[in-house]
């Protein structure tokens, strides 16, 4: 009898609450929805900090050539005065030119130390490009939170509303009492104080998207569509490696060790003398004899002496300190990037883990324990109290399940966020 009964009780809740999967595992593309790699492109073409970071990197690649261009020749042009005479004659007027040329270690050194600095801040642009991808990510998935339960609550909404009619015919009929009337409707009114926040802060999220995507603030956004769950084919281990390769933030401090070494050795080879060479050519008049003097010319060549220590010492030791805090700044991104890959990892299982658990068991069974107490009050054999609380349940349940589900898809984007890949698996589109 209590199968029975039970049996009866999911047949007449399916007329309230459909049983249908709480996902479907298709993409529905309706007018109105969003689709993340399209979001994420357009984010990538438009956002104005990516825009910023291309142009400063693209401004560092400049300053690769200009690193090793010799200093500007100086030209010059001397008018005599008339005491300067030689003995072939007074001196009238003396043109010259010169180009300082360093010591060729130096303009080498120069540019790998500008090179290194360009390709950090490529890396540093390149990190942000997967910053925005995945804060623009992480907004979808809670947008697709809020819309999963808002509908979520939409369903519940019309239970509640079907509940609440069953309590006023039993008030009516003298079977019920008004308090159960009273209670289902201040249920009803606590869901929709849910409610309300709920469509707060899809307003904030979409403030927020539209702030990445470089849009219309006032912009409505469209409804996400149901995110398939990712798969994720590599170990921990594996995964820590890749970030230690591909991780920009790695990469950028990598090369701010290598820029700050060849820095040192510029510093280094301050002890090495550069070298001016130039060309002057003197016209010169008519000696006493009132004979044409004979003009002169000659290749001057000049070095500097290094010789202030109070110069060049301090900067050796300066570019030293720089090195040492590059290479910690180094150890402390490897750090940072083991936690933020562990930690990612490990969300990502439990999430997905517990999401699979409101899915697979704890769902139907509240839906089951619903149609049941529901059947039983209508038929008079179940107290009201019985029946909120197992709606109670049911609505929690729901909403359990799309938040972890939710906050395993945050943690894959965060995985791959700190891998610094895109670890999509092949079954689907990868962001451009």
């Amino acid at each position: 009898m209590k199968g029975l009964f039970l049996a009866v009780g999911v047949v007449v809740f399916s007329a309230v609450l459909p049983l249908t999967p709480v996902f479907s595992q298709e993409e529905i593309a309706a007018p109105g929805t969003l689709n993340l790699n399209d979001l994420i492109q357009q984010a990538l073409e438009k956002n104005a900090e990516i825009a910023a970071a291309k142009a400063e990197w693209l401004a560092a690649k400049k300053r690769i050539l200009a690193s090793w261009a010799l200093p500007d020749p100086v030209g010059g042009y001397d008018i005599m005065g008339s005491m300067v005479e030689t003995a072939t004659g007074p001196q009238k007027n003396r043109f010259m030119v010169s180009q300082e040329v360093p010591f060729p270690a130096k303009l080498l050194e120069k540019r790998k130390a500008a090179k290194a600095e360009a390709n950090g801040i490529y890396a540093r642009y390149r990190a942000l490009e997967l910053d925005i991808t995945n804060k623009l990510s992480r907004l979808y998935y809670q947008l697709y939170y809020i819309d999963a339960s808002l509908d979520t609550l939409a369903e519940v909404k019309d239970l509640l509303k079907k509940i609440e009619g069953v309590a006023q015919a039993r008030y009516s009929g003298m079977t019920g009492t008004q308090r159960d009337v009273a209670k289902a409707e201040a249920e009803f009114s606590v869901n929709l104080e849910k409610l309300y926040t709920l469509q707060q802060q899809r307003e904030s999220v979409a403030a927020q998207m539209n702030a990445l995507l470089d849009q219309d603030p006032m912009n409505s956004i469209g409804k996400a569509t149901f995110p398939a769950k990712p798969v994720l084919k590599n170990t921990l281990v594996e995964l820590v490696n890749l970030a230690v390769q591909n991780r920009q933030a790695i990469k950028e401090a990598e090369a701010m060790v290598s820029k700050t070494h060849y820095s040192k050795r510029l510093a280094q080879l301050a002890y090495l003398p550069d070298v001016n060479v130039g060309f002057e050519y003197t016209r010169v008049g008519k000696d006493m004899a009132d004979n044409d003097g004979r003009n002169t010319w000659m290749f001057p060549l000049r070095f500097n002496i290094p010789l202030w220590q109070n110069r060049i010492i301090p900067e050796i030791q300066e570019a030293q300190k720089l090195e040492e805090a590059q290479k910690a700044k180094l150890i402390a991104a490897k750090n940072q990037t083991f936690f933020e890959v562990k930690d990612a990892y490990y969300r990502f299982e439990s999430s997905g883990k517990i999401a699979d658990l409101y899915d697979a068991a704890i769902i139907p069974q509240a839906k089951i324990a619903l149609s049941a107490d529901q059947a039983g009050y209508e038929a008079g054999k179940t107290d009201f109290l019985n029946l909120l609380d197992s709606e109670r349940v049911y609505l929690n349940a729901k909403l359990s399940q799309v938040q972890f589900y939710t906050e395993s898809l945050k943690a894959y984007a965060d995985l791959s966020w700190a891998t610094g890949l895109d670890l999509q698996s092949p079954e689907k589109e990868s962001p451009k």
